[in-house]
């Protein structure tokens, strides 16, 4: 099928190139001493730990069916056709050594590749470049007919830069039936990066996730070798692991809580805060549009919410590094609002809102019940705004209900011109 050709041709084809330059690594034992009387100078001296790689590294565990045995290699393809944004992060670097892993074959395509670089800090800048690149160029790329969605995520392996990738697939605009997940973690010098394809699309997306995470344990447990980072956790990194952001500040006046009744009793507020609980992940056929905190580089954040009988209000503003890393997450928001329609009952609606800037609205009613929500995303700059309000309508009533979010929101964004260079 047309489909599926495509669809691993650009699987294999997003696999990351990596140098075969450098010298080749022996992979033998370390030399042993001379067993004759000899000065220091003529004893050969072991090599220092984690300078090669075991011949015995468990990098293939988890590949196939529980009785299949995954050769690896040192030489060979691996992953050296990967290219993001039309670089190839590793190619034309000089390895110490090199293991590969490869399980491709009929709707899969599952190759890992483990190097030795100079340092922990080379392994930290070629890692920190797989979350970088993806921003330097459409998050949406086409070939011909064929389209590419590239997510970064924070990796469930450890704080950045160790990173994950996500690549999802249009045809002629209908959604492909696949997706490649692709993992980065560095560890000292070493640095794993693996690329997986299946046959995963909307909500078994997070499912192909897990699966990848839960396969690839061991051998992250095993890089422990090469340095003191504790990598092999299931659970993402916490915020506060990330970067300290470099971008504008948020003003201390900021309107977040414009049009709030605080004075009704039965409202329940919660003012502007940093730190507040906020809204929580928006997901949309198993794919997390809000709030995105794994978009790689540093970030602030302040968030409100009220809540009264039959009804609640969020209002979140996110403001990152600089507007491209304020981009990528929109389009994101954008291409599943695209794709997911339902899910079990949830309904989901597109709602054309203009607010004058780069603006999502969707709604969400239940095929079963009452109930009705409406989530606007909007982006101004480097930062990016979310109004959402849940009341007891259905799906009639969506079109009234965003209108009064679109209102909220053109309150609150002239004062989002402060995270423009140029102003609005």
């Amino acid at each position: 099928m047309r489909l599926r050709s495509a669809l691993l041709s650009a699987a294999l084809a997003g696999s990351l190139a990596l140098a075969g330059c450098g010298e080749d690594p022996s992979g033998g034992a370390s030399p042993t001493t001379t067993t004759t009387a000899a000065s220091d100078s003529d004893v050969a001296t072991p090599e220092p730990a984690g300078t090669a790689i075991p011949d015995d590294f468990p990098l293939s565990a988890g590949m196939g069916g529980p009785q299949d045995t995954i050769p690896t290699s040192r030489t060979g393809t691996g992953l050296r056709d990967l290219t993001l944004c039309g670089t190839a992060p590793l190619r034309g670097l000089g390895v110490r050594d090199r293991l590969v892993a490869d399980n491709s074959g009929g709707e899969s395509a599952n190759t890992r590749e483990l190097v030795l670089l100079g340092n922990a800090d080379e392994a930290a800048q070629v890692s920190q470049a797989f979350a970088d690149l993806p921003l330097t160029c459409p998050t949406v790329t086409a070939d011909g007919d064929q389209e590419t969605l590239t997510e970064v995520r924070e990796s469930p392996f450890g704080p950045a830069p160790a990173t994950t990738l996500v690549q999802t697939y249009t045809f002629d605009g209908e959604p492909g039936t696949g997706a490649t997940i692709i993992h980065v973690v560095p560890v000292g010098a070493a640095l794993l990066v693996t690329s997986t394809y299946g046959q995963w699309t909307g909500g078994s997306v997070e499912e192909g996730m897990g699966a990848t995470v839960d396969a690839l344990r061991e051998a992250v447990d095993a890089m422990r070798m090469f340095g003191d980072e504790d990598v092999a956790t299931s659970t993402p990194a916490p915020t506060s692991a990330l970067p300290e952001p470099a971008g504008p500040a948020i003003p201390d006046d900021f309107p977040l809580a414009v049009g709030f009744d605080a004075d009704n009793v039965d409202n329940r507020v919660s003012p502007p805060s940093p730190d507040g609980d906020g809204m929580g992940e928006l997901e949309m056929c198993g794919r997390v549009v809000w709030p995105q905190r794994e978009t790689s580089g540093g970030l602030r954040r302040l968030v409100a919410q009220i809540s009264g009988p039959e009804y609640h209000e969020w209002r979140e503003l996110f403001v990152h590094d600089d507007a491209d890393r304020a981009t990528a997450p929109m389009a994101v928001i954008r291409q599943a609002a695209a794709d997911c329609r339902r899910q079990r009952n949830l309904v989901w609606t597109v709602l054309d809102r203009d607010t004058g800037y780069d603006t999502v609205t969707v709604g969400l009613t239940y095929s079963d019940g009452l109930g009705s929500s409406v989530f606007q995303v909007t982006r101004v700059g480097s930062a990016r705004l979310l109004v959402g309000t849940y009341g007891e309508g259905s799906l009639a009533s969506l079109d009234e209900q965003a209108d009064g979010v679109t209102e909220t929101t053109e309150q609150i964004l002239p004062a989002m011109c402060v995270f423009t260079k140029t102003g609005c």
